[in-house]
């Protein structure tokens, strides 16, 4: 029998011995979460970029994924933060400049992979300047997404080293081959391709963004051509987000270079986006002359070229300025319409400058090109050269004749220091004001005019760095819960439509913005998290005026919900189909179309990367409190390399009798099945009625191949008066007709781009007379088959035209950013019946 000391003695051992055991556990799991977090840290560090993008875990399709995984891969979609060392190693400790400008010099660089990148390296790191520009960038920039913009793949921001990483353009800035005798000359025909790309980049700048941006510095050096010379404007240093609503823009300073900047933006004048037009009209006198407009070592007559060039064209002269400029016979016609484009677009007063969109619009022929009459440079005080910071008659700012005076440009200086104190100490008060609220404004993450509301501030300069940072990560969409969500659609009982995946309610959050809560049925459903990964990895990443605008989601065990932009006047088929709704006038719904065509050609052509949306129908336009359309529903949407001329599928898409034959058939699918969709949107927009509706006569049953029967032998007039539509929108009805009528040719080769059908709306494009039957592939007169059946005996047969081709200054591989891994990774396959 032990004694009472061996007992306590041996469970004090044994205790000890459990102590130790645990503690040795404990040391084990610390070193290994030590391990863990190590080796996350080096992976973290150690992001790579491949084809435009990160590289993320390989993985087929959605089918495959858990949903964390989809969502911290769409996370990483934003601007990569790089180390220092990072971009050290992929320069090669900064030795290959490609030039250098006032803010910094740019490097050439390679990751890894083999990825090329461009390296900005700004100057004075602890310069406030500098932050302004880099803040300005990001800003910018990292929120666009079209072809004819260069692409930021991400930055660094440390202590000594403060850079921007962008795509690598194979063939540098446009400044070189235009006044360089090192480089290999470029032709005209190419050099028009390039000033034609680089107003498409601005017009979506200006006209196309969800927040309008201005980019205040367009010059030869800004815009760079990739390895097959398509131009990208680049460096949004100066660059300023404002609101669509705001006329004129709030400026402290100046902005812009010597030779480019608008008159306004010297004065002080009030600013808008009419600056970047100016602009651009002297890109395209330096374009005409292949030289800088301000050339001392030119003779006198022709020193300052823009106003050499007036002195040519108004007496009718410009045969002179061709020899002059070395322009061919064949280029003739091509300058004369860039010699016109650049006298409207440098205009003295801005409101005589045309919008980015009309420019192109002039280029195409769509617009007629006014002869000006008015000389742009007469508000010039002298027939002397034009100055380095140009000297304008002040006197009266709004007469273009006004004659100088010296008082009177005294005072408005005085005015404008006082107006700028003015300005200063507002923004000192209201930086007061908001440092007192940015706790709680973080604490309550609202959404305001379609953005989240960050911590205000009334400009760059009185941000921190990490305050700024933290504001761009909000920039993505939002994370809700589920309880934020029931607030916000008061227990979900607004219901404003439901489909076939889900219900969509409106919603109100506390700040008086309206949202529609679209919630997915069967949480735990595969196909819906195949529907939510469509849409947020798709509208997510898109950024156009004709597309909803994704707020945020819901993914949570018992809700899964994507939050919208509400639109006020719902979708389009009430207003189509419904006789309780007020009917729209044949003029809207035209218009209607028009911005519809818009942003599925965005969707086709502009994105970085092209977006097919499979199911274009009424339902899938909504129209906001103006009637102004976006395309929605981006569940069944995929994501495609330009490259791929073919997309690979394993079930059918859309909805019938909007779905093209090849899907049905499962024949090779292209971006060409949304143009067949479309033009079935345009013949229920044509008869406002269902395409197929078994309550009306026999011959109009299907009321596409009846509009074909009336159209082919010359019959439209019977066609306008069943469809109600009125004399004045005849000619505009016919254009319908013959646009629908090419969108759903039988083989997808023969139907338009939609940057075509857009063209096909304004006129720059000549709409041929359709003379195939888009419907004889129909075996029989009988009403169109919910499943359609084909006649596939020839299924290469083609009817197709020029215009179906795609165009050199669209969607050709011009050094576009092939598919990114996480597009690789959530190939978006079909979804499940």
């Amino acid at each position: 029998m032990s004694s009472p000391d061996s007992s306590s003695s041996s469970s004090s051992g044994g205790e000890t011995a459990a102590i130790a055991i645990a503690m040795v556990v404990i040391l084990v799991k610390i070193v290994i979460a030590i391990a863990v977090c190590q080796k996350c840290k080096e992976i973290a560090e150690n992001k790579r970029i491949q084809n435009g993008s990160l590289v993320k875990i390989a993985s087929p399709d959605f089918r495959t994924l858990t949903m964390d995984n989809f969502l911290n891969d769409m996370e990483r979609e934003k601007p990569i933060r790089f180390t220092s060392q990072q971009l050290w190693i992929a320069t090669d400790n900064f030795t290959n400049l490609l030039g250098q400008g006032g803010f910094g010099a740019v490097y050439k660089g390679i990751f890894s992979n083999g990825t090329l990148v461009a390296v900005k390296v700004l100057y004075g790191s602890s310069d406030k300047r500098i932050k302004e520009q880099f803040m300005a960038e990001v800003s910018t920039i990292g929120r666009t997404h079209h072809f004819n913009l260069v692409r930021l793949y991400g930055f660094c921001f440390e202590e000594h080293l403060r850079a921007l990483v962008y795509e690598y353009m194979g063939n540098g800035s446009l400044d070189k081959y235009l006044f360089s005798t090192n480089t290999v000359a470029l032709g005209f025909e190419k050099l028009h391709e390039i000033a034609v790309g680089t107003a498409r980049g601005i017009a979506y700048l200006h006209e196309e963004c969800q927040q309008r941006i201005v980019h205040y510095d367009i010059k030869p050096e800004n815009i760079l051509l990739d390895a097959n010379f398509f131009p990208k404007v680049a460096d949004f240093g100066l660059a300023k987000l404002c609101n669509r609503e705001n006329t004129h823009i709030t400026m402290t300073g100046g902005r812009g270079t010597p030779g480019y900047a608008a008159p306004e933006v010297w004065l002080r004048f009030p600013i808008t986006h009419k600056c970047d037009v100016y602009s651009f009209g002297m890109l395209l006198f330096e374009i005409i002359g292949r030289r800088r407009n301000l050339d001392v070592n030119i003779q006198d007559s022709q020193d300052w070229f823009p106003r050499w060039v007036w002195k040519k064209f108004e007496p009718g002269e410009l045969g002179e300025l061709m020899v002059v400029c070395g322009i061919e016979e064949k280029d003739k016609e091509r300058a004369e319409r860039m010699v016109k484009v650049a006298l409207w677009c440098v205009q003295y007063m801005p409101e005589a400058r045309p919008l980015m969109s009309v420019v192109v619009k002039m280029w195409e022929g769509a617009v007629e090109i006014p002869t000006p009459s008015t000389n742009p440079f007469q508000h010039l005080m002298s027939d002397t050269p034009y100055p380095t910071a140009p000297v304008y008659d002040t006197s009266n700012p709004t007469d273009t004749t006004a004659n100088s005076s010296s008082s009177s440009s005294s005072g408005g200086e005085t005015a404008a220091i006082a107006i700028a104190m003015v300005v200063i100490l507002v923004k000192i008060v209201i930086a007061i004001a908001v440092c007192q609220k940015c706790k709680e404004i973080a604490e309550n993450k609202r959404i305001q005019n379609g953005s989240l509301v960050k911590i205000a501030s009334p400009d760059f300069r009185t941000l921190t760095m990490d305050n700024f940072l933290n504001d761009m990560e909000r920039e993505k969409p939002i994370r809700f819960t589920s309880q934020q969500l029931w607030i916000a659609t008061d227990n979900f009982t607004n219901l404003l439509g439901q489909g076939g995946f889900g219900a969509v309610y409106k919603g109100i959050f506390s700040n008086g913005t309206l949202v529609a809560v679209k919630v997915l049925y069967g949480s735990s459903d595969k196909r819906i998290k195949e529907q939510f990964m469509a849409e947020v990895s798709t509208i997510g990443r898109t950024h156009h005026f004709n597309l909803v605008r994704l707020y945020g989601f819901c993914f949570e065990e018992h809700l899964r919900a994507l939050v919208y932009e509400y639109m006020g006047n719902g979708s389009l088929d009430k207003y189509l189909f419904s006789t309780n709704t007020v009917a729209l006038g044949f003029e809207k719904l035209h218009e209607i179309a028009v911005g519809t065509a818009r942003g599925i050609a965005y969707l086709h052509e502009e994105c970085q990367q092209r977006i097919v949306h499979y199911d274009i129908k009424p339902e899938n336009i909504l129209l906001d409190a103006n009637f102004f359309p976006k395309v929605a529903d981006f569940g069944l949407a995929k994501l495609c390399n330009r490259e791929n001329t073919h997309i690979t599928m394993t079930g059918g898409r859309g909805t019938p009798g909007y779905a093209a034959p090849e899907v049905w058939l499962r024949f090779p699918i292209t971006h060409k099945c949304d143009v067949y969709s479309f033009g079935m949107l345009l013949f229920e927009i044509i008869g406002r009625r269902r395409n197929l509706d078994v309550n009306i006569q026999d011959s109009q049953d299907w009321f596409p191949r009846w509009v074909w029967k009336k159209f082919e032998p010359g019959e439209l007039g019977e066609l306008m008066v069943v469809c109600g539509i009125e004399e004045k929108d005849k000619e505009r009805a016919e254009r319908m007709v013959k646009v629908a009528l090419w969108c759903v040719q039988y083989m997808p080769e023969a139907r338009p781009l939609m940057s075509v059908v857009v063209k096909m709306w304004e006129g720059a494009v000549e709409i041929p007379t359709p003379s195939t039957n888009p419907f004889q592939h129909l075996m029989s007169d009988t009403p169109y088959p919910t499943a359609p059946v084909y006649d596939t005996s020839n299924p290469t047969d083609s009817t197709a035209s020029d215009f179906c081709s795609v165009p050199s200054q669209t969607v050709t591989g011009h050094s576009v950013v092939s598919g990114t891994p996480i597009m690789k990774k959530y190939e978006i396959e079909i979804v499940s019946a």
